[in-house]
């Protein structure tokens, strides 16, 4: 995330722009609002990843919809793991669970984005994560959580 908030901070810089205002707050609006007036960021935390209440030790339950993504040639993805990083920060705090829901997605993201997406993800997304459930998984996640479960140890 810091080496994306440098290259938009070096973009900033170069087009000549305000120069008065570039924190990181700045840059997380920029990324939120995006060209798309916003649209995108409705749709990720409405069909993407949302809350669904908290688990039996009042640990918040992030859930990770896979069937929700949307087509890889409508939307950048590169946007799309910067906001859904945006919407973990408010969980990562603290103790949280994970629930994904695998089946029925349309659209698999390509290799490259997933481990470029498991790259993304510091300790502070990983520490406090202490349950993951797949729900209905698929073919294709059990082959991915197979190869990178052989990586991670």
């Amino acid at each position: 995330m810091d080496e994306q908030y440098r290259q938009w901070r070096r973009r900033v810089l170069d087009s000549g722009q305000n120069t008065s205002r570039l924190s990181y707050d700045d840059f997380k609006a920029s990324v939120m609002q995006g060209d798309d007036g916003g649209r995108l960021l409705n749709y990720v935390n409405a069909n993407v990843i949302f809350q669904a209440g908290v688990d039996f030790e009042s640990r918040p339950m992030v859930v990770f919809s896979a069937s929700g993504l949307p087509s890889p040639s409508d939307v950048d993805y590169e946007r799309l793991l910067t906001l859904i990083l945006f919407r973990l920060d408010q969980f990562v705090e603290s103790d949280y669970t994970v629930i994904m829901l695998t089946s029925g997605a349309q659209h698999n993201p390509s290799w490259t984005w997933l481990t470029k997406a498991y790259r993304r993800l510091d300790r502070k997304y990983r520490k406090n994560v202490k349950r993951v459930y797949v729900v209905h998984p698929s073919t294709w996640s059990k082959l991915v959580f197979q190869i990178f479960g052989k990586i991670v140890r």
